[in-house]
């Protein structure tokens, strides 16, 4: 599987500043230093952790977050040498072609033949267009968590932003849309770097991991999520891609390496050609570090053109809606100062026993002595499972409350959470808490389908389970207003977090 890297390759890190690095720039850089000794090797190095100026590495080390530009470095590094070979053998590719049809060109024509058009373009200039790996900008970011439920809330909070960064983009040429300008697409590749992460130092691990990630995703497609009023149907086409590299990326586990001898001797021959295009395949793929690769593009909708004179017309019914609801604004007449008058008058006017502030008696009394009562989601949660919830423990549960609407917000929240508890009770003891639970309320994200938020509650399950350090700690369940059962139907969504 091929992913496409850019000319434009920029280095960020957590709460650092950004540097921001031309792909050219830096295959010269790295031409000219070979003359002078300092050229990398061209073997990938299967580490994870950068040692430390004392030697040691690992998480013993004592600044094991503190080269974080090394990381990016060494990853960018490799990056611009696989595609620099990349380029070269297209380049080659390209030259013996031409020289091919040059040698073709030569040959005394028959009368027979077809006549050809000269081809005078160089190779160069072919390669320039016709080369896969030079067209997008490059983003890197390092992921520092060295626990793996930190790293899997990463992961999908870079899925967020990679969404939220082509919305944005989609607004931004509509908000410039004119009468000759044409919608432009939008394309980006950030690599997430994983150095400091030992649970992933496998690959079957990693490999299973962003596999339960990227069908999570998919199985999303299906949800039925709630919309904000002023959404538009026609929105704009987002569409984001996740792969892995990883230094041990291809090497079989031991049941697989069976298999395949199995494999091998049922047929009776071998490919050799084929192993070696998978072995050079698997090669391109060996980075430094655990990496993802999280690829987001945005494209127009497909009547983009016809809706560009629909678009202006909106535009200008908004602006005449809101000044003339500014206008109504400014109407404030002396009757409706008169009400208000008379309805802060009638608590001075009669004495009241209540507790409340005189405004809230005053509205009781406008609206018939009703008692008005503010609840938030989080707090009608907790009322309900407080009264029908037998398992829960006053001392040991935790609520949580999120107002997220979007699939990937909604699963970097929930492993978040699930980090922060774990971090908690490894502080206190190496073993969770037996029965401990967490609420986390999300009253936005399918509020109308227990379906879909049962089948969201599995994908958590599935990704649990390719986490080695949390597969046997913790099980999720569900309550939800629409669910079929009277015990489980709550006034909001609540994904429960139980550990075993």
């Amino acid at each position: 599987m091929k992913f496409q890297l850019a000319l434009l390759a920029s280095a960020t890190a957590p709460l650092s500043a950004s540097a921001y690095l031309s792909a050219p720039t830096l295959l010269h850089r790295h031409g000219s230093s070979s003359t002078s000794g300092h050229r990398p090797s061209r073997g990938t190095p299967l580490h994870y952790k950068e040692p430390s100026s004392d030697g040691k590495s690992g998480p013993d080390a004592p600044d094991n977050n503190a080269n974080v530009w090394s990381v990016l470095a060494n990853t960018e590094r490799w990056i611009s040498d696989t595609l620099d070979r990349s380029n070269r053998a297209e380049l080659k590719r390209q030259q013996q072609q031409q020289q091919q049809q040059q040698a073709e060109n030569k040959k005394p024509m028959h009368f027979a033949d077809e006549k050809k058009e000269p081809t005078s373009s160089s190779s160069s200039e072919q390669g320039a267009g016709d080369n896969p790996y030079a067209r997008k900008e490059v983003t890197y970011v390092c992921e520092t968590g060295d626990e793996l439920s930190v790293v899997v809330g990463g992961i999908f909070r870079r899925v967020r932003e990679a969404r939220e960064l082509g919305e944005s983009h989609g607004r931004g040429v509509e908000s410039r849309l004119g009468e000759n300008s044409q919608p432009t697409t939008m394309r980006q590749t950030n690599v997430v770097v994983i150095p400091n992460c030992d649970d992933l130092s496998k690959f079957h691990i990693f490999d299973k991991l962003v596999q339960a990630i990227n069908q999570a995703r998919r199985s999303s497609r299906d949800f039925v999520l709630k919309k904000k009023e002023n959404d538009d149907d026609k929105e704009w086409i987002v569409s984001i891609n996740c792969a892995h590299l990883h230094p041990q990326y291809g090497v079989p586990t031991p049941e697989e390496q069976l298999a395949a001898l199995k494999h091998e001797e049922e047929e009776g021959e071998i490919d050799v050609n084929l192993q070696e295009f998978k072995k050079q395949r698997e090669a391109a793929r060996r980075s430094p570090y655990p990496s993802v690769i999280v690829e987001v593009q945005s494209t127009p909708p497909p009547d983009f053109g016809a809706r560009r004179d629909e678009a202006a017309m909106e535009a200008a019914a908004r602006d005449m809606e809101a000044s003339s609801k500014a206008d109504e604004d400014r109407d404030v007449t002396s009757e409706d100062v008169k009400r208000l008058e008379a309805l802060f008058g009638m608590s001075a006017a009669k004495k009241s026993s209540s507790a409340d502030d005189p405004f809230y008696d005053a509205l009781g009394e406008a609206f018939g002595n009703k008692q008005i009562v503010t609840q938030t989601p989080l707090s009608m949660a907790q009322n309900w499972v407080l009264q029908n919830d037998p398992a829960f423990k006053e001392h040991t549960s935790t609520f949580t409350n999120s107002k997220t609407r979007h699939v990937d917000a909604a699963y970097e929240y929930v492993f978040g959470n699930l980090a922060i508890l774990n971090a908690e009770d490894g502080s206190v003891s190496p073993r969770p808490k037996r029965g401990q639970k967490s609420y986390v309320v999300l009253p936005n994200f399918v509020p109308t389908s227990a379906t879909s938020f049962d089948r969201f509650a599995g994908q958590v399950s599935n990704i649990i389970r390719t986490m080695p350090s949390m597969s046997e700690k913790v099980m999720v369940s569900t309550f939800h207003p629409e669910h079929v059962d009277a015990g489980t139907r709550s006034p909001v969504p609540i994904i429960v977090l139980t550990w075993k």
